[in-house]
């Protein structure tokens, strides 16, 4: 009888334990970073801007299985190249405010050392001043999505900082009308290949 009241206490705390201890557990991170985009192909946005400098906040959710969900916001500055204003509208000091929604997978190459690849949805809002009156501003929205590939490097024996460089595709779609077929793809479309440098602190 003892005995089968002990198994009777014993046995719900080592269930209820042991299911407690493979849930799933979630990590979240921010992060801050510098970036580098290029525009690239036959496109307004390649042919006629210079690269494109900023910087970016982001984070993540993480779960032990190693696929987790992130959030990335990016400002981005550019300049109109020298002689193509009147091709490009007139309009000057170019900047891109991008958000973009992902799913990320996490593979462990070391201790220290691991990378994460990520591919999800993008929008943004590109800003211009007219030339001739700078206080006006033109906004186009655009929307697209994002493949990208980021190595992490862990500073401290906790796993809470680290430091990463990351590269990533993002495509471009905006839905300006011509009833020329070739000037509304130069204006509409367009590829960036960005460079990422940052921090990412992990709670």
């Amino acid at each position: 009888m003892r005995i089968k009241l002990l198994l009777f206490l014993v046995f719900p705390i080592l269930f209820f334990g042991q299911k407690k201890k493979n849930g799933l557990d979630v990590v979240s991170n921010i992060e801050v970073k510098m970036i580098a985009m290029k525009p690239i192909g036959n496109n307004h946005l390649a042919k006629l801007l210079m690269p494109f400098y900023g910087f970016g906040f982001g984070g993540n959710l993480m779960t032990p299985i190693n696929f987790g969900v992130g959030l990335d916001y990016n400002v981005l500055f550019s300049n109109v190249k020298y002689g193509e204003q009147n091709r490009y509208g007139n309009i000057g000091s170019p900047t891109i405010t991008n958000i973009d929604v992902y799913l990320t997978h996490r593979e462990m190459i070391s201790e220290d050392f691991s990378v994460e690849e990520m591919a999800g949805f993008s929008f943004y809002r590109q800003t211009n001043l007219l030339v001739d009156a700078k206080s006006q501003k033109i906004k186009d929205n655009a929307t697209g999505f994002n493949l990208g590939g980021k190595a992490l490097y862990t500073l401290d024996r906790e796993g809470y900082q680290q430091v990463f460089i990351a590269g990533k595709v993002n495509f471009y779609f905006n839905n300006i009308y011509n009833e020329n077929p070739a000037v509304q793809k130069f204006y509409n479309r367009s590829t960036f290949l960005s460079l990422n440098v940052g921090y990412r602190y992990n709670f």
